[in-house]
């Protein structure tokens, strides 16, 4: 395995070195990344066991740090500046993403249990800023337009991930009968309920800590945002020990501390983001090598019609939606519905269940149709991204 990682960090590396160039071919990190995975991955089958091993916990990391960095935006003076398009498609189109794409899956896929219809549909509804990033570099796009997109590509995983756990439970207690009596629902309610706590406790006690310290000039200014990664780890920590949900726990933690402090989490956040992004690259390759294979063998022409709708008709139809009302024009309301690709949570969430819930009848097709979602909004949404202002006519709009 080493020798591969060898071989994906060089590439990363020279991906960052010539990132303008290529990037000016519309190419981004996760689209090298993922190609080298499944090259890898097609060629080299006695690499499962090992790879599954180390990206288990690859994934979790990557997950905690990237839910964390996400909930730090959450300022109450940022949510004043993110405006009623973001709040709308965070709290009105993600729902209605999760109901429109239900209603399609149970359409669609007669023979699957409601709950894990359900799940699906929960699993295919968060959307990752980092697969359409030379949206943010794209001047010719407003500058409002790609704010309210980051925004709100940033913050609805962790929105998510309560409806994906829920939908998780229930799928589980209505394959089993031994837990039909709702057992396991209250359990998972009770681990969200208890992560929730430890997070917000951790966060805000830390967070006060933290402004004490600063105040009586107690810590070293270059261990700061070492102290944030390490935060991280304790929550993530304390909530497994107290048996509590960890992503949940980290999450909250991010919104309390970020509350807390008196200062600007920005430098923090834009740590732990670098971070991120090198585990998420990473996290792209192990998906390549280990799910992509795996996912064609599952894959139905049903199941790639489920994909196809939920990037093309889900979510542009709940982003319009929760739009209504508004003063966005028809093409932003279409330029938001589209560039919602399907990235790392997705993934990663489709993992955990995959790990963390036995029972689940259809699991298979769950996470293939989940990694089938991600593979093809990474080249699509990324190459698209590119020629947004084009496709969108975005040089003819004349801002207020």
């Amino acid at each position: 395995m080493e020798h591969y990682l060898v071989y994906i960090a060089f590439a990363m590396l020279l991906y960052c070195m010539y990132s303008a160039r290529i990037g000016a071919f519309g190419i981004t990190m996760p689209m090298v990344s993922l190609a080298i995975g499944v090259f890898v991955g097609l060629g080299d089958s006695a690499l499962d066991l090992e790879a599954a091993s180390t990206f288990h916990h690859l994934a979790e990391v990557t997950l905690a740090l990237l839910l964390f960095a996400d909930a730090t935006s959450l300022r109450r003076d940022t949510l004043e500046k993110i405006g009623q398009r973001t709040k709308r498609m965070l709290l009105v189109g993600l729902p209605f993403a999760i109901i429109i794409g239900a209603l399609l899956n149970w359409l669609l896929l007669t023979d699957w249990p409601f709950w894990e219809v359900c799940l699906l549909a929960a699993l295919l509804a968060p959307t990752d800023a980092a697969l359409g990033q030379s949206i943010r570099s794209n001047t010719s796009i407003p500058q409002d337009f790609r704010d309210a997109m980051n925004a709100e590509s940033g913050l609805n995983d962790g929105l998510a991930l309560p409806f994906v756990i829920f939908f998780a439970g229930l799928a589980v207690s209505d394959a089993a009968p031994v837990l039909g009596d709702g057992s396991l629902v209250k359990l998972l309610a009770k681990e969200i309920c208890i992560g929730a706590g430890v997070g917000l406790l951790g966060g805000f006690v830390i967070g006060k800590l933290r402004n004490h310290v600063m105040a009586q000039n107690l810590m070293d200014l270059e261990l700061g945002q070492v102290a944030v990664l390490v935060l991280v780890g304790f929550i993530f920590f304390a909530a497994v020990h107290f048996e509590g949900n960890a992503f949940v726990a980290v999450f909250v933690a991010g919104l309390a501390y970020a509350n807390t402090v008196n200062s600007t989490t920005l430098p923090a956040r834009h740590f732990l983001e670098g971070d991120g992004q090198f585990l998420a690259m990473l996290s792209f390759f192990f998906i390549g090598v280990l799910f992509v294979p795996e996912a064609l063998t599952y894959l139905s022409g049903v199941d790639l019609v489920v994909v196809l709708l939920s990037l093309v008709f889900v979510r542009p139809v709940a982003i319009w939606l929760s739009l209504m009302g508004t003063n966005t024009t028809p093409n932003e309301r279409l330029f938001y519905g589209w560039f919602g690709p399907r990235g790392l949570a997705t993934a990663l969430f489709a993992v955990f269940v995959a790990m963390d819930f036995e029972g689940i009848v259809m699991i298979h097709k769950i996470v293939a149709i989940a990694i089938t979602a991600v593979l093809i909004s990474a080249f699509v949404h990324g190459f698209s991204a590119k020629y947004a202002a084009q496709i969108f006519r975005f040089d003819k709009i004349e801002r207020k």
